[in-house]
């Protein structure tokens, strides 16, 4: 099988990174079309593989797609994509070209980035020593409370999504418009978005977050290191 990391935009890169196996990867090239590629990997036992073993894999092959992508736009390509031969995969690349060639010129100078953010929930003194309707008036008056509270974290969460929407807008109308994905939260999370932006321009997003931030003290928003865009190719 051809294992298949990403699609570029020829020349090939000049670095080569060592694949999953420990060895150089290689380019394919097909016309404009670069693929970089390690031949000769057995899918199915890389499915087999022990847990930590496959995680270990699964960040590798990130971790390659990340370097390729500190060099120049590419079209990231799923954990375990690969192809049965080198003609399946030109005919890939001959059959989508037009596809890739479009995709590739959209995302030109442009990176996925995470936001996530939590907020400090204010304290809720809890009911006790009570008991009757006391007991259930402090218990009604704790879950209004509550609910107000999720009330303003929809409300702080939506702001902020404007926030960055508002900024966006000002971005040059000739290029790709920026995109936004929210996410169901993890863990302690309450925001969670993918966020398609134009390299150049995200120092200054940031920078109205950190005005917006200051003004919401209970936030807490944290922004990943650019990513290559997985979560917004067509």
């Amino acid at each position: 099988m051809i294992y298949t990391f990403a699609i570029l935009l020829a020349p090939a890169p000049e670095q080569i990174p060592l694949g999953l196996t420990g060895k150089p990867i290689q380019y394919l090239q097909f016309d404009r079309l670069i693929a970089a590629i390690e031949p000769d990997i057995d899918i199915e036992a890389l499915k087999l593989l022990p847990e930590q073993s496959l995680m270990q894999a699964i960040v590798q092959h990130d971790r390659l797609i990340c370097e390729l992508f500190n060099d120049r736009t590419l079209l990231p390509l799923r954990f375990g994509t690969a192809f049965v031969s080198i003609n399946a995969l030109e005919n890939y690349l001959q059959t989508e070209s037009a596809r890739l060639l479009a995709s590739l010129q959209r995302l030109d100078g442009y990176a996925e980035y995470l936001i996530t953010g939590k907020a400090i929930a204010p304290k809720i003194e809890t009911a006790t020593n009570l008991k009757g309707k006391d007991y259930l008036l402090a218990k009604r008056s704790q879950y209004m409370q509550q609910e107000q509270w999720r009330s303003q974290l929809q409300q702080e969460i939506s702001a902020y999504l404007q926030l960055l929407t508002d900024h966006s807008d000002s971005f040059n109308p000739e290029s790709t418009k920026p995109e936004f994905q929210q996410m169901e939260s993890q863990g302690s999370e309450d925001l969670r978005v993918y966020a398609l932006l134009p390299r150049s321009e995200v120092e200054s997003l940031q920078n109205s977050w950190r005005s917006w931030e200051r003004e919401h003290l209970n936030w807490e928003i944290n922004w990943s290191e650019a990513l290559p865009p997985y979560h917004f190719l067509n």
